[in-house]
């Protein structure tokens, strides 16, 4: 039987998803390039970084509620984070710049995996921290 939906996880993800967009959104305008890559590329690194520490660290070693790891993870990560809109900017680089766009969509790539296993390493610590 699959898990049922409460209200207050759908009101989290809702206004984490709220959040996080207005944020990429702001992190691009301030980052703003001429192609959205800069920007692009930012948020999707950090959202690595956040999201694999939240469900590593936070779920893990922390007694929080189940609606603010939703509305963090699903909500805000998730309208931050923007896999299309990386794909977006991709085609829209690549005639002009192809070795650009392929140099920033390795990186997305490399970077992302990076930072996602540093933020796991991160709650690793804080799971050491917490147990000492």
């Amino acid at each position: 039987m699959g898990h049922r939906l409460k209200f207050t996880d759908l009101l989290a993800v809702f206004i984490g998803g709220f959040l996080g967009g207005i944020v990429r959104y702001e992190i691009g305008q301030l980052l703003h390039d001429g192609t959205s890559l800069l920007g692009t590329t930012t948020v999707n690194v950090v959202g690595s970084f956040l999201l694999a520490f939240i469900t590593y660290g936070v779920v893990i070693y922390m007694d929080v509620p189940n609606w603010l790891i939703v509305g963090l993870g699903t909500g805000f990560i998730g309208a931050f984070t923007t896999f299309s809109t990386l794909v977006l900017n991709l085609l829209q680089n690549v005639q002009d710049r192809p070795v650009y766009a392929i140099i920033i969509f390795m990186l997305n790539l490399m970077l992302g995996l990076l930072t996602a296993a540093s933020g796991y390493a991160a709650a690793l610590a804080l799971g050491r921290r917490r147990q000492a």
